[in-house]
């Protein structure tokens, strides 16, 4: 399931390599992603008549088709729906809910898609503009720093993200030697997903588990061209972390 994730937020966002290149399927485009909100509009359901906002202005909700909600407060209609289904069709379901939305009369609408209690995506329309929608991934750092790392070959079993440091800890199932191919984009993949930590660690579980760590300032030097790969190298820090029981 969460590869499944994984392909739809790489058609939401791209995705940025080391080389600093953007890649995003040929075949997307906005238009393609309306057509696909046009097809689901059947299977939504219809809506409950729009909320009546208290006088204390904090709204009030109601449930929807079983999984989805809504809020009114204000000149703001703000949409929640939990999906089981990760597929090219959730951006389409967001899309519908914010057209009836805005059929029923709300001007400005927020519609947030959860899958498993975990948000995934936002779609704001301001001012009717459904066709001027924006997208913003909505991913809590943890979760948008796992499923990131599944564009790679690992097996990832914990990450932690506090104001200072952005740890992970995985398996590189490619092997040993394929895995510093890819530690600095998997680097950058995490300083991406948690851009205030000031260091960057990942633990390779292994026949040996090593901690591997490196500055989020040598990170982006290496990024821009300041720091040449030896440089680099001489900036990480390599421990072996004792495996429990030993």
């Amino acid at each position: 399931m969460k590869g499944k994730l994984l392909l739809l937020l790489i058609l939401i966002g791209g995705y940025i390599y080391f080389s600093g290149d953007f890649h995003v399927p040929d075949d997307i485009s906005p238009k393609r992603i309306m057509d696909t909100a046009k097809n689901v509009t059947d299977n939504l359901g219809e809506a409950s008549p729009a909320t009546e906002t208290p006088s204390d202005g904090t709204g009030t909700g109601t449930g929807l088709a079983g999984n989805v909600s809504v809020i009114n407060s204000g000149n703001w209609t703000v949409i929640r729906f939990e999906t089981n289904v990760i597929d090219g069709g959730l951006l389409g379901r967001a899309y519908a809910l914010a057209e009836k939305a805005c059929e029923n009369g709300s001007e400005n609408v927020r519609v947030e898609a959860y899958f498993e209690d975990e948000p995934i995506i936002a779609l704001t329309v301001r001012h009717g503009n459904v066709s001027n929608a924006t997208i913003e991934d909505i991913r809590r750092p943890e979760f948008r720093i796992e499923t990131d790392l599944g564009l790679f070959d690992v097996l990832v079993h914990n990450v932690t993200v506090t104001n200072d440091t952005a740890s992970v800890s995985l398996e590189y199932l490619a092997g040993e030697n394929s895995f510093w191919r890819d530690y600095t984009k998997m680097s950058l993949a995490i300083l991406e997903d948690a851009p205030w930590v000031k260091n960057v660690e990942i633990t390779y579980l292994g026949e040996r588990n090593v901690s591997v760590s490196v500055s989020s300032d040598a990170l982006l030097k290496a990024l821009v061209g300041e720091l040449q790969p030896e440089e680099f190298a001489r900036e990480i820090r390599v421990s072996e972390v004792k495996k429990e029981g030993r």
